[in-house]
């Protein structure tokens, strides 16, 4: 994405990889929350959902409900946070920062786990960014997206209360999806991806009005041998498939905003 700007949008990211399946994962448990507490990461909970799971009963097909653990190993700060299942592995963090940094701390964590599990193959590697697009004092949101992305509202007339615009373009080997949502009001996450407890920085929270959320998700699938190298080099690909969406979805006044000291 160039040179990180001075005051970014991006208020949530997520990188995950998605592996053979650990039948036997609670046996690594301990030495994995050892690993990621001496790590940086100290906080350990376990977060219980339950899934359908689609059955043959009588000879139909039925939906059952299923426990499915996740164990989340955060920072004191709860900022950065790890999140295992028995086939994925997730970052999640509120503290961007940059993206050298960010894929070195979640590689790091990746490799931990594969030292303790030896991890077989990978079947998905992913990345997403969460954009809060707020307009500063005197500034209209229209002045911070393209138009291809700000929808019909504006020839509809009367008050604009909602608007979504959503993009799946293959380019290359990696899928993106691109939404945007306009809406008034507060921060707010997508219902399939919550901070679970996690501490969103105070400029995000304190924002009250028409704004856009840029819900930018990368992703490369295929089956393939276990290699943080591979892993490495997919993050670092769709992170530049993102960037070119990021630049293509919001204009030079917003990067000039957000490049201000």
């Amino acid at each position: 994405m160039g040179a990180p700007l001075k005051n970014p949008p991006v208020y949530f990211t997520v990188a995950q990889v998605r592996f053979n399946p650990l039948l036997k994962l609670t046996d690594f448990l301990p030495s994995i929350q050892e690993a990621l507490r001496n790590a940086g990461f100290p906080a350990f909970t376990v977060h219980t959902t339950i899934a359908l799971q689609l059955a043959v009963k009588d000879g139909q097909t039925v939906p059952q409900p299923v426990p499915y653990e996740q164990y989340l190993f955060a920072n004191v700060e709860q900022t950065h946070c790890f999140v295992l299942s028995s086939d994925s592995l997730t970052f999640q963090s509120t503290d961007y920062g940059t993206y050298e940094r960010f894929s070195r701390i979640f590689l790091e964590g990746l490799a931990l786990v594969h030292k303790e599990v030896a991890l077989a193959f990978t079947d998905r590697v992913g990345l997403r960014y969460l954009d809060h697009v707020f307009p500063k004092a005197g500034d209209s949101l229209a002045l911070y997206l393209a138009s291809g992305v700000q929808g019909l509202s504006a020839q509809l007339g009367g008050q604009a209360v909602h608007s979504y615009s959503e993009a799946l373009n293959a380019v290359g080997n990696v899928m993106l999806r691109a939404r945007v949502v306009i809406q008034n009001g507060g921060l707010g996450f997508p219902p399939d991806l919550l901070p679970q407890g996690m501490a969103v920085q105070q400029r995000f929270q304190q924002a009250q009005g028409m704004h856009a959320i840029l819900d930018t998700d990368g992703f490369v699938e295929g089956r393939a041998l276990f290699s943080l190298d591979a892993v490495r080099l997919h993050l670092h690909s769709i992170h530049d498939v993102i960037g070119a969406a990021f630049k293509a979805t919001v204009t030079e006044h917003a990067l000039e905003v957000w490049n201000e000291a």
